[in-house]
C-alpha cells in the first residue's frame, strides 16, 4: 500500500475515533448510564488499538519490502511474521 493511501486510511480512522469521542462528551453531558459510555470507551479503545494495529502492519510490510524483494519467499515469510504478531496483539 503507498504512503499516501496509508496516511489517508489512518486519518480516516482518526477522525472517525474523534467523532465518536464528541459523541461519548454527549452522552456525559446529557447524564446517560455510566455503562452507556464505558461500553462507547470499550468501542474507541478497540478502535485506536486497530488502528495501531494497521500502522505497525504496512510500517513492517513498507520497511520490508525492498529486502523481501532480494530473495525469493521473503515476502510471503514475512507477510506471515507480521500475521502472527497481529494474532498476538489481538
Amino acid at each position: 500500500m503507498p504512503i499516501q493511501a496509508t496516511r489517508s486510511e489512518v486519518l480516516s480512522r482518526l477522525k472517525n475515533i474523534k467523532g465518536h469521542i464528541a459523541g461519548i462528551e454527549r452522552m456525559v453531558e446529557e447524564e446517560q448510564s455510566c455503562s452507556n459510555v464505558l461500553i462507547q470507551l470499550s468501542a474507541i479503545r478497540a478502535s485506536i488499538e486497530k488502528v495501531g494495529i494497521f500502522i505497525l502492519e504496512n510500517n513492517v510490510l513498507e520497511c520490508f519490502s525492498d529486502n523481501a524483494a532480494q530473495k525469493p519467499g521473503n515476502k510471503q515469510k514475512m507477510e506471515n511474521a507480521v500475521k502472527q504478531i497481529i494474532t498476538f496483539l489481538k
